[in-house]
């Protein structure tokens, strides 16, 4: 784990950015937040009308550029890896492609497994255009979008793979 001793763990902005200290997990905390956010899914998320959860996912967006953008000026570190609020919203976005499914419990959660796999290998491969993003889009907005983009890249893959074996 980082030496993170001279951070204020308590300021609001490492609370929410961290994905409630999630992002302080000593090993891949980027994983870490978004098996929280997996986790999140198919235990409440997954009963939530789509209209809401859409609302609670632009929430988080909104709430990540803010204080992931905070938490960057009070660590000094650009994307510092202990924000993990872009992970969990982009996991919760590769699985918002799949609200008006009808597939039993089983099946959702080996989706949503599927899901958090692409979604990883995607977020750390970063291929065209995401790593572009990454590069480019400063701040708390660049954190937050690389991994929407990511989020797109695995739900089409994903879509793709449901179209394939259940045929719909």
């Amino acid at each position: 784990m980082k030496d993170y001793k001279n951070l204020n763990i308590q300021n609001i902005s490492i609370l929410i950015s961290s994905f409630f200290y999630i992002g302080f997990f000593p090993y891949a905390p980027g994983t870490a937040g978004s098996v929280a956010a997996f986790l999140l899914y198919v235990l409440l998320l997954r009963l939530l009308n789509p209209l809401y959860y859409f609302a609670l996912c632009l929430f988080i967006f909104i709430l990540g550029i803010y204080f992931s953008s905070k938490a960057e000026k009070i660590s000094g570190i650009s994307d510092p890896p202990f924000v993990v609020i872009d992970e969990a919203l982009g996991y919760l976005a590769v699985m918002s492609g799949f609200l008006w499914t009808s597939f039993s419990f089983l099946h959702s959660f080996i989706y949503a497994f599927c899901g958090l796999i692409l979604f990883r290998f995607f977020d750390i491969l970063k291929p065209f255009p995401i790593r572009i993003i990454d590069k480019k889009v400063q701040g708390g907005l660049g954190i937050m979008l690389d991994d929407l983009a990511a989020a797109v890249f695995s739900l089409i893959v994903l879509r793709f793979i449901i179209v394939v074996i259940a045929g719909f």
